[in-house]
C-alpha cells in the first residue's frame, strides 16, 4: 500500500530535508489545502520513526 500524502510530505520534509513540522503544516496547507494541527503531525511523525526504527 502506498503511503499517503500526509506521510509523504512529513517524510520528504522533516526526515530527508530535516524541515521543521511548521513547514509541513504550511506545505500540505497551500499545496493540498489540507489543515493539519501540528501536534498530530508529531505524533504521526514519531510512530514514522519507531516503525523505522523496528524495521532496522
Amino acid at each position: 500500500m502506498e503511503p499517503g500524502i500526509i506521510n509523504k510530505a512529513l517524510k520528504q520534509l522533516c526526515i530527508v530535508e530535516s524541515k521543521p513540522i511548521s513547514e509541513v503544516v504550511q506545505y500540505l496547507k497551500l499545496r493540498y489545502q489540507i489543515d493539519a494541527d501540528e501536534m498530530i503531525l508529531k505524533k504521526r511523525l514519531e510512530k514514522i520513526l519507531n516503525n523505522e526504527q523496528a524495521v532496522a
